[in-house]
């Protein structure tokens, strides 16, 4: 996973240059100093007096106010100069410079300007603020969102930002140096000392979450007109490679544990916290681990006057997850006007995987009011801001009735709502009591918890891990182990027929409880729980062979006491599950991780399983599986055609037409990526043709001739159907030793 360096630090790289050269000619080396430039600078900006500005600040001084003085202007200029507007780049400039494992530790990642700019507008195009409106931000950091919801609100109406100044804006942190760099940042806007002074009253150190909606009642009676946010998004658990981390011991995850004295400390560490999390008091934060961007959305909840607005950056999380629902449920019935935006973070917003998503949220509180459709919308990072780039508008109604958990599917337009819509209506879910599934689910081996069992080798009897890497669609030895340990472990790619198992670890079957030796014992299907919304493909299944144990990354699943014949079930849930239908609809609710409550939650198409389509899907899943594994005289070719003839028919048990089969192609960027392409075209559709060509066969249409035609032509430029990309890069490496 890559962490980037944000692109508002390669932006603001001229002037932090600047700022250092200028802390050198004035001797200073220390954030204080730092602060101190940076009030003289925002002083500069505003027309304010300096030494009046200190006398408010009560800091002691290090640096001469005159010294200052001189200092500033080239400063003042060069902020200017900028593509971010003073304010903004103030706040970021007067950030605390926390090491990467404190920032990580406390879910804190600086909000960049862009997304607060993003999330101020849409806050003031939700419901313009008025002057004297009061606005607060819990978790304000230096307090980049309330500097970008004053410029958002007044733009340069001199007045009415001092005003908003003056009167409404409000914040909390845990840092007494962050409000610091609020008052800075906002005195930049203001045109007068005791317009700062008034700000000062109204800022706030200590722990928001401890103080409450109670501790704001002297300045908002009935509430806040505004509560912005972009609050840790850190979970208040500790784990033993955290703990050691914070203490300075270098580890990577995965990496076995050794003797380590500081672990003496973690039980009284994780009491302490439990002590914590157990003193607050906020009920929509739901059950689970407790997360501490759930606790400041219900924070941000109940600081929120009727008929006020909450706008908030939160993890997707939010809209997915079993532990959200609470939250769900309140903002569903709450906020008559609810707009969310998703993003990633591939604009480097943060220090973080590019990949991770995130919602900017917008919601009017007023539940007497009707409510509107919800508003889904995807967003994207540019250098000068973040555009939208989709939207849909989600019945609130229906979207219950499909989805009872109230967690929100990701589409991306009105025609994907509508597609997902009706299969979830048609579709019958692995959930129903009286369904013919009844899935047993179980996680047989922790990875961590009994990692005292693995072995490295094996010597007499022992019983090979499979681990989440190691399976792919209809193989459960996709991948197989070359060397090194946790993340930093060499996997390789196995092409079909490459059927030898080489796994990580043995286990003594011995040690192991006798439920699981029994699991052990049957075959069963497993899939990878660890995925991506945004992989090649999100699921990932196959049968899972007597004679091995699953670690907690591949859970297994076995279908007894159904009435049905425990192949045939296990067949059809494979086609299913590997299908590109059923992959669509789960990247729509999907995260990082496929777990139970997720699984359940997606619909299969209603299959009567004594037909004869049933018993094709079971059969062409098993001969799928026996082709990867190697049997004789097998072709690519015909591997492929299997497969097409598998997803056709799967789109078709789900009523799906050619059309909307398009549509979920789109989903799937990342396809035959490796595959050479048409003459004339970036990269490869040959998969997506290919069953499309099948599909329109199946559905009793003319031939697409046109269709047939590329697949002739993609099959004669040698790409090939279904090949992932990691297997068609190792390919390419081996075809180009063999010529080399």
């Amino acid at each position: 996973m890559s962490a980037p360096r944000p692109y508002e630090d390669v932006v603001l790289t001229p002037v932090e240059l600047a700022i250092t050269d200028a802390l050198n000619g004035l001797a200073a080396d220390s954030h204080d100093a730092r602060l101190e430039l940076l009030e003289a600078v925002a002083c500069e900006l505003a027309e304010l007096d300096l030494g009046a500005y200190r006398a408010v600040g009560g800091v002691t001084a290090t640096i001469a106010t005159d010294a200052l003085r001189a200092a500033a202007p080239p400063l003042a200029t060069a902020l200017t100069a900028m593509p971010i507007p003073p304010a903004l780049a103030l706040t970021a400039l007067a950030r605390e410079p926390l090491p990467h494992s404190e920032r990580r530790k406390a879910g804190s990642y600086y909000t960049d300007f862009r997304l607060a700019q993003y999330l101020a507008e849409r806050a003031v195009e939700l419901k313009p603020l008025e002057r004297g409106d009061l606005v607060i931000d819990p978790a304000s950091g230096t307090g980049i969102l309330l500097a970008a919801v004053a410029l958002a609100a007044f733009g340069d109406d001199c007045r009415a930002l001092d005003d908003f100044v003056r009167r409404s804006a409000c914040a909390g942190d845990l840092s007494p140096t962050a409000l610091r760099g609020v008052r800075l940042a906002l005195a930049s806007l203001a045109t007068s000392i005791g317009s700062v002074e008034a700000l000062a009253q109204r800022l706030r150190a200590g722990d928001s979450l401890v103080r409450g909606a109670g501790g704001w009642v002297d300045v908002a009676r009935d509430g806040f007109d505004l509560v912005i946010g972009n609050p840790p998004w850190e979970k208040l658990k500790i784990s033993r490679h955290e703990h050691l981390s914070a203490l300075g011991s270098l580890r990577h995850y995965g990496d076995d544990y050794q003797a380590h004295q500081e672990l003496d400390d973690l039980a009284e560490a994780r009491s302490e916290l439990a002590n914590y999390v157990h003193s607050l008091e906020y009920e929509l934060s739901g059950k689970g681990e407790p997360d501490l961007y759930k606790l400041f959305l219900a924070l941000s909840s109940a600081l929120a006057t009727h008929g006020g607005q909450i706008a908030i950056l939160v993890p997707a999380g939010l809209i997915r997850s079993e532990s959200t629902r609470p939250l769900r449920d309140y903002l569903l019935s709450a906020a008559p006007d609810l707009r969310i935006a998703i993003l990633d973070n591939k604009a480097r917003f943060f220090s973080i995987d590019t990949r991770f998503k995130f919602l900017a949220l917008n919601a009017l509180i007023d539940p007497t009011l009707k409510a509107i459709p919800l508003v889904v919308e995807h967003a994207s990072g540019t250098e000068a801001g973040v555009k939208r780039t989709s939207r849909a508008r989600l019945d609130r109604r229906r979207l219950a009735a499909i989805r009872p958990d109230l967690s929100v599917p990701e589409v991306r337009s009105d025609a994907e709502w509508r597609l997902f819509r009706r299969l979830s209506e048609e579709g019958v879910l692995l959930s129903e009591p009286d369904g013919p599934w009844r899935l047993q689910f179980s996680r047989e081996v922790d990875m961590t918890n009994d990692r005292r069992l693995f072995e490295r080798a094996k010597s007499n009897g022992e019983v090979p891990l499979i681990e989440g890497r190691m399976v792919h669609q209809f193989r459960h030895i996709a991948k197989a182990y070359v060397s090194g340990t946790g993340r930093r472990a060499d996997w390789a790619w196995q092409a079909p027929g490459e059927g030898e198992l080489r796994p990580q670890f043995w286990l003594d079957p011995t040690a192991l409880p006798e439920t699981v030796r029994d699991r052990a014992a049957r075959a069963r299907v497993g899939f990878c729980d660890i995925t991506g919304q945004t992989n090649e493909r999100s699921m990932l299944a196959a049968t899972i062979p007597a004679g091995v144990v699953c670690g907690n990354k591949v859970p297994t699943i076995t279908f007894d006491e159904t009435g049905y014949d425990e192949t045939l079930l296990a067949g059809v849930w494979l086609a299913v599950a590997n299908s590109f239908t059923f992959d669509w609809l789960l990247r729509r609710v999907l995260t990082t991780t496929v777990n139970y409550f997720l699984l359940l939650s997606v619909p299969f198409p209603p299959l009567d399983l004594v037909a004869d389509e049933a018993a094709r899907l079971a059969e062409l899943a098993q001969e799928i599986e026996a082709r990867y594994a190697g049997e004789p005289e097998r072709d690519a070719a015909s591997l492929a055609a299997l497969r097409a003839e598998l997803d056709a028919l799967v789109m078709a048990a789900y009523g799906v037409s050619a059309a909307e089969a398009k549509l979920m192609f789109a989903d799937f960027p990342l396809l035959d990526r490796g595959q050479p392409p048409l003459p004339g075209e970036a990269r490869s559709t040959i998969t997506r043709d290919l069953v499309l060509l099948e599909l329109g066969g199946l559905l009793g249409g003319r031939v697409d001739e046109r269709l047939a035609e590329r697949v002739d032509a993609a099959l004669t430029v040698e790409a090939e159907p279904y090949v992932p990309s990691q297997l068609a890069r190792r390919k390419a490496i081996e075809a180009g030793l063999a010529a080399a």
